[in-house]
């Protein structure tokens, strides 16, 4: 049976949801803005609020990603598996210390929100230019190297797997793909890569083998 003080909290949510949550000012202060959205208690009310206050980037299937005033990025999520993601982030960025890892600056305490510097997005030319790598060989590589997070135990190892073994970027996204169950589909995307100064940094660290089992129908992982 829910205690009065539940039915209470759980009546105001959908009061909210129902009649549409006060917004808070604009303001040009970032603080401002990510407290704010940290304090608004809806999805929809969060997104209305960065709508007028940043500029929208891209969207997913769990977050929002917006550019900030002080040209970082703001993950803002748009449901549990969002959320969960977006934890996620934070206690890699704690865990795991490496240039090849985007950081999380700051994040909000019900993690509605993550800050992450921002990186300019990678072409598969400029990933090869970077590392001498082929991308498509990286990405058949991580596959390879990470086959016990995905469960394909099957997998061939590549022709060139040895030699891309080497690369110490290569040894950095394996050794964290394994520590924090970083699915390697993600990973063997390009899309998952920004440059900074002369190496390629991995952007995203939210969807792991457990998020994925809890929050996706599909668990058929690359």
């Amino acid at each position: 049976m829910h205690s009065p003080n539940k039915l209470l909290r759980f009546a105001n949510m959908f009061y909210s949801m129902a009649a549409g949550e006060e917004l808070p000012a604009n303001s040009d202060n970032l603080k401002t803005i990510l407290s704010n959205l940290e304090n608004l208690e809806t999805y929809t009310a969060r997104k209305k609020y960065a709508e007028q206050n940043l500029t929208r980037l891209s969207s997913g299937s769990s977050r929002l990603t917006y550019l900030t005033p002080s040209k970082t990025v703001v993950k803002l999520v748009k449901n549990k598996k969002g959320e969960a993601q977006n934890a996620a982030e934070v206690e890699a960025s704690n865990k795991i210390n490496s240039k090849y890892l985007n950081k999380v600056l700051e994040h909000a305490k019900n993690y509605s929100w993550i800050e992450v510097p921002f990186l300019d997005k990678l072409t598969e030319k400029e990933f090869k230019k970077l590392t001498d790598i082929d991308f498509d060989d990286f990405g058949n590589a991580l596959r390879y190297s990470l086959k016990s997070v995905s469960g394909n135990s099957d997998k061939e190892k590549p022709e060139n797997y040895d030699d891309i073994s080497k690369n110490e970027m290569f040894k950095e996204i394996t050794k964290a793909g394994k520590e924090l169950d970083l699915l390697p589909g993600d990973l063997a995307k390009i899309s998952s890569y920004g440059r900074k100064d002369n190496y390629p940094v991995l952007l995203d660290l939210g969807l792991n083998r457990t998020i994925y089992n809890e929050h996706y129908e599909d668990n058929s992982s690359s």
